[in-house]
Formats: structure tokens, sequence, C-alpha cells
């Protein structure tokens, strides 16, 4: 989340052309996406995608999310595991989403050892159903900037609630909002300028950027480092 302050002004430029489309239409997959006042809520059905981890946008994917926090040096934060191969160490804390045989999960404090596919981010936010209550009033969490949840309810479906153009929240929002919607295992990504997802399916299609990535080339905000997607499997 660089150079904040400096774009605030931009990104309310932005709120008008959002660039979203996002229909209502039954679709074949039980994957969907919905929207309300503030938040744009994927669920992904566990079993409909393969899911992984890359070191930079997948442009071609059904879905994908910015995920891991990053280094002013422009380095991930935290384990990035990809087809195996170890691209950063783990750090203390915080909560993962990683794939092993081919089934995702989210996690807070815990990631196996071997995994397909890693992604850490350095703050959890539920726990078996618990809130990550200390970071509600922490200087950063009350903080209205655009954020995001993703993780998974008692079914193992993964769910995404991220800002909308509009969505500025504290993180006590996002948090209490993705709890009552059954989330029960749920880790902050990387949120502010760095929000960055899209999903897409036969009759929805909904992509987000906080700062496009014009504005961000000439303004030298850099780009996320790591990044989740998803193909559907029966594409």
């Amino acid at each position: 989340m660089k150079k904040l302050n400096k774009v605030l002004v931009i990104t309310i430029g932005f709120v008008i052309m959002g660039i979203v489309g996002c229909g209502l239409h039954k679709s074949i997959h039980m994957s969907n996406v919905q929207e309300n006042e503030n938040f744009n809520i994927l669920t992904l059905k566990k079993d409909e995608m393969n899911f992984g981890v890359s070191n930079k946008k997948p442009e071609n994917a059904d879905f994908y999310i910015n995920s891991n926090f990053f280094t002013k040096s422009n380095n991930p934060i935290g384990l990035v595991v990809i087809d195996r191969l170890r691209h950063s160490d783990r750090q203390i804390g915080g909560g993962y989403f990683y794939v092993v045989n081919g089934v995702p999960h989210v996690s807070s404090k815990y990631c196996p050892k071997m995994t397909d596919y890693a992604s850490q981010s350095i703050l959890w936010a539920i726990d078996n159903g618990v809130k990550n209550e200390g970071l509600f009033n922490t200087k950063h969490g009350n903080k209205n900037v655009y954020r995001t949840v993703m993780g998974q309810n008692k079914d193992g479906d993964i769910i995404v609630v991220s800002s909308n153009r509009l969505g500025f929240v504290t993180i006590k929002e996002i948090v209490d909002y993705s709890e009552s919607i059954g989330i029960v295992e749920g880790i902050l990504l990387d949120g502010g300028t760095s929000v960055d997802y899209k999903f897409s399916d036969d009759s929805n299609e909904i992509e987000f950027q906080s700062i496009p990535d014009m504005v961000k080339s000439s303004m030298d905000i850099d780009q996320p480092t790591t990044y989740i997607y998803g193909n559907f499997k029966n594409n």
C-alpha cells in the first residue's frame, strides 16, 4: 500500500470510471460474484477450479487477485510456492492460501511444509471463526482504504470479499462482514493501491484495480509481486 496519500485524489477520480461489469444471469457454474454497497463478493467452489499462485498477473485466468504484501524493493513478504518450488520464505505469524493435491485452502497461522502452491499474508483475519480483533484499533486498521479478505467457509469453498470502487473501509468493517457471511478462516491480502482482481465465467465478469496500470506506471507505483489465480476445470 505505497504512496497512498499521493494517489488519493486520483483514486477518487476513478470512482465514476470504474471498469466493473457484472451480469446477474444464471451461470452453468456454481461459482459466482455478488455486489453490495462496499464489496464485491466472489464465491469460488473448491471443486470447480484449478487454483495456483503466480509471480505476475495471470491475464488469461478466469480468476485472479493480488496476494502477498511486498517490500519497498519489490520483493514479496512471506511464503510463495509455485509448482512446488519455494520463491520466498515464511514469515512468523499471518496466514496462508495454499493448494495440496489440487485442493485449495485458506488457513490462519498454518501451512503444511509440502504444497503445490502457497501465498502468505502477514495479517490473519479469522481463525476458526474467531476474529483478529487486535487489528481493529491499530492506526492502520482504522484507516478507510481499499481492502480484501480471502477465506473459506465450513464447506471449504473459497470466498473473496474485496472493496468495490466506493469501498473505502476499515479492517473491522471488512472482517465483521466476512464473518457474517460464513467465512471461518480468513486472511487479509495486500490492500490500498495494490488491490487488483478479476472473475469471469459464462455470464458474469468483473474486473477491478484500485489504481489502473497506466497511472501506476506514470507515478512510479509498484505492481503487486504475487497473485492467486484459478481456472474453471470444464472450460
